[in-house]
């Protein structure tokens, strides 16, 4: 389920994150792509590594569409399912950032924003994107989900990182419609009741948050 959301929209706002973080990538000056960030263990280029997506993800997601309904159809469930205690955005998240730090010793400000204006363009042109609820993938851990559970939670991840790009560096900052399509998957991911309690003041806010790791 995209919260509220349209296809079209989704893909848009998408498509608007990548290239606000292409744009930011190709003004970083030595010093701020070396910058540290409140991600800890990460400077800027660790963190454009973490987010920057492969050209090559979109060939590999049109091979893995399947027939049949699929597994996982909300993103908050899936997110839900890999922030259990012993899911995997906990059992690898070291290894997660020993790969972004990794990766970014080979990448430039300049590939990076050519990788994110590319992805920009090819999400955009992708043909399963018109209707992205409909199109089922394989997908590690659950079995299957949908285009649009993959969208909305790519787009949740280059909004978060963007705001700690903004930190380090300023200069940047996300869309109202992917601050809002953020905002809203967030809250969706802890139990209701918790969330509503912390939200109206009548519980701790460690009774619902971080929804994420």
């Amino acid at each position: 389920m995209t919260r509220g959301v349209g296809d079209v929209v989704m893909v848009e706002t998408l498509a608007d994150a990548w290239e606000r973080w292409g744009r930011r990538c190709a003004g970083l000056t030595a010093a701020q792509w070396r910058a540290r960030t409140r991600c800890e263990g990460w400077d800027v280029r660790s963190l454009v590594a973490h987010v920057c997506p492969e050209v090559t993800t979109f060939e590999s997601l049109a091979a893995a569409t399947v027939s049949g309904d699929a597994a996982v159809t909300d993103a908050a469930q899936l997110l839900r399912i890999f922030n259990q205690p012993d899911g995997v955005a906990t059992t690898t998240a070291g290894r997660i950032a020993e790969r972004a730090a990794t990766e970014a010793t080979a990448l430039t400000p300049e590939d990076a924003a050519n990788r994110f204006a590319e992805c920009a363009r090819r999400v955009r042109a992708m043909p399963e994107m018109t209707r992205p609820r409909d199109t089922v993938i394989r997908y590690p851990v659950v079995g299957s989900t949908t285009l649009a559970v993959v969208a909305e939670v790519a787009l949740m991840e280059a909004t978060v990182h963007l705001l700690d790009l903004a930190a380090a560096v300023g200069d940047v900052e996300p869309s109202g419609a992917a601050l809002t399509a953020t905002r809203d998957l967030l809250v969706a991911v802890p139990d209701p009741v918790a969330i509503v309690e912390v939200l109206a003041g009548r519980r701790e806010p460690a009774a619902a948050v971080p929804a994420i790791h």
